[in-house]
């Protein structure tokens, strides 16, 4: 199983696990959560954060969605802006290196253990390497009081940044956390995964070749490092177009 990160840029390749990832997120927050405020007739969690502005991180494990998360930079439109300022105290942490993170949605009481254990550690690895990727210092989001014994489980430092409110099906606050790469490490460690687990496609590529490329993506990803020349040999040889 691997993330994938999945923005305005490549989405067409992901059609299908987009789809899956709304229903996923309202069968979350609606079915197992009780947030009726969400509750869509079409099953779909889709709200006005959902933009072009968004990236997912999108855990799919051979064409099946097992778990997301929804990224918006802090200077885009965004939840604790635009939609529940009084919860924080002040204004909220923006800048380049600022990210909000909300709509987390790791697993389904469904299915397997195993399989929500990997989803909730590989969301929070896969994280870490996408704020790698763009100079990501800080995540700041709302956070029900009762996920933040998880939350600090995973070595995330939460540090409030406003009181707790009670939002009818709850009680949550405003927090910040900053991204501390030693925790990466230890978050593989646990999870014995010690390759990469983020998975960016290029833009461009239409659905069906966004598809091969991200399976020959992923199973170079996992293969031994002694293999690799085979590999790459055998795909040489079927991408070889014949006259």
């Amino acid at each position: 199983m691997h993330v994938h990160v999945i923005h305005s840029g490549n989405r067409r390749q992901y059609l299908d696990e987009i789809e899956q990832m709304h229903r996923h997120r309202h069968r979350v927050f609606v079915g197992m959560m009780g947030w009726k405020a969400l509750e869509s007739p079409d099953g779909l969690d889709i709200d006005e954060f959902d933009t072009p502005n968004a990236t997912y991180l999108v855990a799919i494990d051979n064409g099946v969605v097992r778990g997301s998360l929804r990224l918006i930079p802090s200077w885009r439109p965004h939840m604790l802006k635009n939609l529940f300022p009084d919860f924080v105290e002040g204004e909220a942490p923006t800048g380049p290196s600022v990210w909000e993170w909300t709509r987390h949605a790791p697993g389904d009481k469904d299915f397997p253990r195993d399989i929500n254990h990997q989803v909730r550690f590989l969301l929070n690895i896969a994280v870490y390497e996408f704020a790698a990727s763009r100079g990501i210092e800080t995540f700041i989001g709302i956070a029900d009081c009762q996920i933040v014994p998880r939350m600090v489980d995973l070595g995330w430092k939460v540090d409030p940044i406003g009181l707790p409110v009670n939002y009818g099906e709850g009680v949550a606050f405003a927090f910040k956390m900053h991204v501390d790469p030693a925790n990466h490490d230890r978050l593989r460690a646990r999870l014995e995964r010690h390759n990469s687990v983020l998975v960016e496609m290029p833009s461009g590529l239409v659905a069906e070749q966004g598809r091969m490329a991200r399976f020959a993506i992923e199973l170079a990803m996992d293969m031994p490092p002694a293999k690799i020349n085979r590999a790459e040999a055998a795909l040489r040889e079927l991408a070889t177009v014949e006259e």
